[in-house]
Formats: structure tokens, C-alpha cells, sequence
């Protein structure tokens, strides 16, 4: 049955009403996530840590295309970020049609299933940071006054993961496929994004360098990049790369949410 179509604005006064039940929703991924393991949440850690050795070796010790001071620590932050984003984006997509029959005999807000799946995934990039704060301290890395700009750097980011994975969730109940669609973008993701370098041409191979530019151009950079500069640089990130994330931490929420609304009346019928 096609529900009757609600506005924006009441469709988010309902969320608000059942703000109780994202957080409970939230909790369960997480036990969900951990249950039975003996490791818990270090194994959020555990991943990255394992893939920072393999690329800090391939690239700063075989290969010797990154020259980046204490490059293990920017691999490893960048890393934390990319499986945030890429996990919590893959989880929202299919938050819909893996609780179908959830949405068609429960009157809830439905968009508290993706948004849930993003703040579990959220929660352990907390848990990781400030693991990785107290190793970037204790191994003497420079930290500058810059870092204040951390936290906003890391809700922008959330903010930008959860109206991305609020369109692909209503996006993937009418087309199916993007679910394996989604999984294979994210690949292609990883490598033109400044997870494992910085956007610094005097850093990168001199064949790299003309393609910065480029690369500035993909709005991850607009989040990495930033990071990256108050993270382990010690300095003020890029005013253009910084406003530019501002506003897509604004703008993508916002057009997520309207999409979302503008499908909602039919999802429980499609999905």
C-alpha cells in the first residue's frame, strides 16, 4: 500500500519524535557487529593496522613513491576514515531492503535504519581516533593548533557519509543493483582519494604531481586532505578544500533527505 507523501519538514519531526529508537537501533548494530567476539571493537583497529603495514612497506620502503615524514600515521588515519565512510556507506545502502519486513508491518521513521548503521560505524571511528591521538603523542608527532578543527572536520564528514547513505538507501530499493554497484565504486573510491598520500606534489613521484589538481576535484579529498593537515601536519588545511567540505557537509544531508522524502511513500510497497 503507498503511504500518503509528507513533507521534509514532517517527515523529520518524526524522526525527531522517535530519536530514542535510532540510538536503541544503534546499539543493536553494534551488539550485532561484536557479538561473540572474543576482540570486540579493536578489531575496527585491528583491519586498518593490518593494511597501514602493507601499504606503509609497499609504498614508503619497496616502492619509495611517498616521502612523507612518520608516513605510517598518516596511512593509518587515513585508513580509519576510509573504512568509516566505505562500511557505514555499504550498510546504509542496504539498510532498506535488508529489513523489508521491519518496514511493511512497522510504522516507524524508516530512515532511522540508515542512519543507525552510519552512527554504529560511527561511534568506532571515535574509538579509533582517540586511540590513534594518544599513539601520534606518544610518538612525538608535531601537533599544532589546528587540531581544534578536528572534531568539525569529523562531524562534516559524518554528516556527508549519512546524506549519501540516505540516497542510496532509497535509490537502491527501485534499483537493486547498486548495491553491487555501490561495492565496486567504492574500490575505484579508495585509490583516487588521499588515503594512502597526501596532496602535496612534493611528496608524490614527479608523474603524479600534474595530476593534483585533479584529484582535488573528488569530494573525499575535501575531507582526507584536511585531515590529514591538522592530523599529522600541524597546520591549517586549504581554505578552498576546507570550504568546499562546509558546504557538501551541508548541501549532500539536505538533497540525501529530499530524495529519500520524495520516494518514501512507495518504498514499503517496492521494497
Amino acid at each position: 500500500m503507498i503511504s500518503a507523501r509528507r513533507t521534509p519538514v514532517e517527515l523529520l519531526a518524526d524522526l525527531g519524535a522517535y530519536r530514542q529508537l535510532v540510538v536503541n537501533l544503534t546499539i543493536r548494530d553494534l551488539r550485532l557487529k561484536y557479538k561473540g567476539s572474543a576482540l570486540g571493537v579493536l578489531w575496527s583497529l585491528l583491519n586498518p593496522l593490518i593494511m597501514m603495514v602493507i601499504y606503509t612497506a609497499v609504498f614508503s620502503v619497496f616502492l619509495r613513491v611517498i616521502t612523507v615524514p612518520n608516513y605510517w600515521a598518516l596511512v593509518l588515519g587515513g585508513l580509519l576514515a576510509w573504512v568509516f565512510f566505505s562500511s557505514a556507506l555499504s550498510s546504509a545502502t542496504v539498510s532498506f531492503i535488508r529489513n523489508g519486513n521491519l518496514i511493511t508491518k512497522v510504522a516507524f521513521p524508516i530512515e532511522a535504519l540508515p542512519l543507525s548503521n552510519v552512527f554504529a560505524h560511527f561511534l568506532n571511528l571515535l574509538i579509533m581516533l582517540a586511540v590513534l591521538l594518544v599513539v601520534v603523542a606518544v610518538r612525538g608527532i608535531p601537533i599544532g593548533p589546528s587540531l581544534v578543527l578536528l572534531p568539525v572536520i569529523v562531524i562534516a564528514l559524518l554528516a556527508f557519509t549519512v546524506g549519501l547513505g540516505i540516497f542510496l538507501a532509497a535509490l537502491t530499493v527501485y534499483f537493486r543493483d547498486f548495491e553491487h554497484l555501490v561495492a565496486l565504486g567504492l574500490t575505484a573510491w579508495f585509490y583516487v582519494s588521499p588515503v594512502l598520500y597526501p596532496l602535496d606534489p612534493a611528496a608524490l613521484p614527479a608523474s603524479a604531481r600534474h595530476y593534483v589538481w585533479l584529484l582535488k576535484l573528488n569530494p573525499l579529498s575535501w575531507y582526507l586532505e584536511p585531515l590529514h593537515s591538522v592530523l599529522f601536519f600541524g597546520r591549517w588545511p586549504d581554505p578552498t578544500l576546507f570550504g568546499l567540505m562546509l558546504a557538501s557537509a551541508i548541501a549532500v544531508p539536505i538533497a540525501g533527505y529530499l530524495f529519500f522524502a520524495w520516494l518514501r511513500p512507495r518504498i514499503p510497497e517496492e521494497v
